[in-house]
């Protein structure tokens, strides 16, 4: 992925994943967490410097980002994506996507329609 086809802003697709890009010192750095394979990515100024599968919720790895070395933790936590970076273990940039989980109001209505589509089903003996 070319330095122009990267995001910006947060970004969340069903295809291709999410992206959470930072800016630290002038540097574009972009985290990828693909939707359909465990591999993460890192870019800094549209350079990969990171790429691998994992399986685990969160990685942590140490990315170059011009002359220094900086820790990244990315992955899920609490209810969302989390990217952070961190100099010398102190936070200096970080991005977040909060998902919405569902909570009963949205459960028990589609616990009912299964109930009544089930009932249908076999009361009308459908199949």
């Amino acid at each position: 992925m070319s330095k122009e086809d990267l995001p910006s802003e947060t970004m969340v697709s069903l295809w291709s994943g999410i992206f959470l890009p930072v800016v630290y010192k002038g540097h574009h750095i972009v985290a990828h967490n693909s939707s359909w394979t465990s591999r993460m990515t890192i870019w800094v100024d549209g350079e990969v410097v990171f790429s691998q599968s994992s399986w685990k919720f969160i990685c942590e790895q140490d990315i170059a980002v011009g002359a220094q070395t900086l820790s990244t933790r990315f992955g899920w936590a609490k209810r969302g994506f989390i990217f952070e970076v961190f100099d010398g273990g102190q936070q200096v940039a970080s991005a977040h996507y909060s998902t919405r989980s569902l909570g009963w109001k949205q459960v028990v209505p589609l616990i009912v329609l299964g109930m009544a589509l089930g009932f249908s089903v076999e009361y009308f003996d459908v199949f």
